[in-house]
């Protein structure tokens, strides 16, 4: 059982590391639409997520990088955060910097996003529902903005149509 999950892991790593950014949107956007109902700590742990998922397969994936190389790329910035891994995208397709890129109060807001997320994970606790709207919010602009900078067309869910 052991060994059989090992290698369910690493089967998911080395398929999230081929991917192309177009194959990780479309999954991506069909995970927020079933978290539509999702509230509070759930979905602003799911829309990081989501921008990190995003931001890594960007930079894994980037123009000009050979497809054989992903899995080593993956290697490199697999533990990177996703404050990080946004501002390397927007420096690498944008030529800005993520604050240039997304106005400063938006980026601000994006990096506590990633800090309250990794404190309700790694805390097991949750905020005030007042803080989630922004939170989120800007956590979406963040999403939807690298989908922009890259050319990737905007996939349409059930749920968005």
């Amino acid at each position: 059982m052991i060994e059989e999950l090992r290698a369910e892991l690493d089967l998911l790593r080395r398929t999230h590391a081929e991917s192309k950014p177009s194959a990780r949107l479309h999954v991506i956007r069909q995970r927020l639409a079933r978290a539509d109902a999702e509230i509070g700590s759930s979905r602003l742990v799911t829309i990081v997520s989501a921008v990190e998922g995003l931001a890594r397969s960007l930079l894994v994936h980037a123009p000009g990088r050979p497809p054989a190389s992903a899995h080593f790329r993956y290697q490199q910035v697999r533990l990177k955060n996703p404050v990080d891994l946004v501002d390397e995208v927007f420096r690498l397709y944008a030529a800005k910097s993520a604050p240039q890129q997304l106005g400063e109060d938006t980026w601000n807001l994006f990096e506590l996003a990633t800090k309250f997320s990794n404190l309700v994970v790694h805390e097991c606790t949750h905020l005030g529902q007042d803080k989630y709207l922004s939170l989120t919010s800007a956590s979406e602009r963040v999403l939807e903005e690298l989908v922009e900078v890259a050319g990737l067309l905007r996939v349409v869910t059930p749920a968005a149509a």
